[in-house]
């Protein structure tokens, strides 16, 4: 892996949920190698807390080889949400907000063929203690798996084994210590605890 590659605002509802203008395309950043993380099941996941408010944006992550998805799994792309606001109010670019050790947190990748049916058709499910927090297919979104590779190959040079997370639906929130998260999309089930 090279790079981490992520959408925003590719779902419409949770641009109008962040009360922000619709941009024409999504918004495209990077987060490095270095924010990245794959849990095993059942484990536990240090977060800055100290830092402020860490927002939860849950996300179908897609694993790339020769500009194709050979992979899939889901992410979760963690925000400091106070420090993004700032950030946004002064035009200021967002990495501040977005890049730290932890904030990829990514399950453990299957095979396209491990799902049943067209995948981009097939929901995934964000729960926090039990409770369903977010919920969509990549069939909702604006763009869809090959759109996106097409349009960050516009921008960026593309590296095999990069991962793209292709953006979050609404139902974004807070997250606090100990709070144990499921991501449940096709074949994957994976839980984890947040911990100081």
């Amino acid at each position: 892996m090279d790079k981490i590659i992520c959408l925003g605002k590719n779902y419409a509802e949770h641009t109008l949920e962040m009360q922000e203008k619709a941009p024409e395309r999504p918004v495209l950043f990077l987060k490095p190698q270095s924010s990245f993380i794959e849990p095993k099941n059942n484990s536990q996941v240090q977060l800055p807390w100290k830092r402020g408010n860490i927002h939860y944006e849950c996300e179908i992550v897609l694993k790339l080889y020769k500009k194709m998805v050979i992979g899939l799994g889901l992410g979760l792309d963690l925000t400091l949400r106070d420090e993004q606001k700032k950030l946004k109010e002064n035009g200021h670019p967002w990495e501040i907000s977005k890049v730290f050790k932890n904030s990829a947190i990514v399950t453990p990748m299957r095979g396209v063929k491990d799902f049943e049916g067209d995948w981009q058709e097939t929901p995934f499910i964000f729960k926090v203690n039990g409770e369903v927090r977010q919920t969509a297919k990549l069939n909702d979104a604006n763009l869809k798996a090959n759109e996106i590779i097409h349009y960050i190959d516009e921008f960026f040079p593309l590296c095999d084994g990069d991962l793209v997370f292709t953006g979050t639906p609404k139902g974004v929130g807070p997250l606090k210590p100990n709070d144990t998260v499921e991501l449940i999309f096709g074949p994957i089930h994976h839980t984890i605890r947040l911990v100081e």
